[in-house]
């Protein structure tokens, strides 16, 4: 499946977006300069369309243009916490193993960069082989990473699918539309419940 394809496909779960944002490029651009690298089209393309939020009762996008769910922010805590933790030689699904490093490093193009979390403890990292195609490793709350060579769309999509986007068994189906709770931009915005399209299952 395709990024465009995948994109699509999610969107048509999701449905429109509630407020869509506009003027976010310095926002972008200034994560992105952080970073030393681009983040994914798609992935960009979700978060602006629906970002702050939880999604689907779980899933957490921060924006890069809110003041109180602030994607930099997020992904430069996140990747401090991570970069802090003490791997064992041997970890199921080992990042390592996949991306041919010694080494687990965060936030670097070499390495696993937060995409977004979940109440289940769960986190999502993008990163890339060695033909820069971007893997997608979602980490379960227990250290165990799940690896799919596919795009942040399709992982999305398998998650608010009930599918086993986090490994073996991880999958929760929540039949009906998926349901949506804003996040505040500012400390002035208020709160919103909404649903996506009505679908089937």
């Amino acid at each position: 499946m395709t990024t465009t394809s995948s994109l699509r496909a999610v969107l048509d779960i999701l449905g429109e977006p509630v407020t869509e944002r506009g003027g976010t490029d310095d926002a972008w651009r200034g994560l992105e300069d952080d970073l030393g690298f681009a983040l994914p089209d798609d992935y960009k393309t979700i978060v602006d369309a629906y970002a702050p939020v939880q999604l689907y009762e779980h899933l957490y996008l921060h924006h890069p243009a809110s003041e109180c769910w602030n994607l930099r922010r997020w992904i430069s805590e996140t990747v401090t916490a991570w970069s802090e933790v003490e791997w064992d030689d041997e970890i199921d699904g080992d990042p390592r193993a996949v991306l041919g490093t010694d080494e687990l490093r965060f936030g670097a193009p070499d390495g696993l960069t937060p995409l977004l979390g979940s109440d289940r403890g769960e986190t999502v990292f993008l990163a890339r082989d060695g033909a820069g195609k971007p893997l997608i490793f979602a980490e379960n709350g227990e250290e165990e990473f799940f690896c799919q060579a596919i795009p942040f769309s399709e992982w999305l999509r398998q998650y608010v699918s009930g599918e086993d986007a986090v490994g073996p068994g991880s999958g929760i189906l929540h039949p009906g539309p998926v349901k949506f709770r804003s996040l505040p931009m500012t400390p002035q915005d208020t709160e919103s419940v909404w649903f996506g399209p009505e679908r089937s299952g």
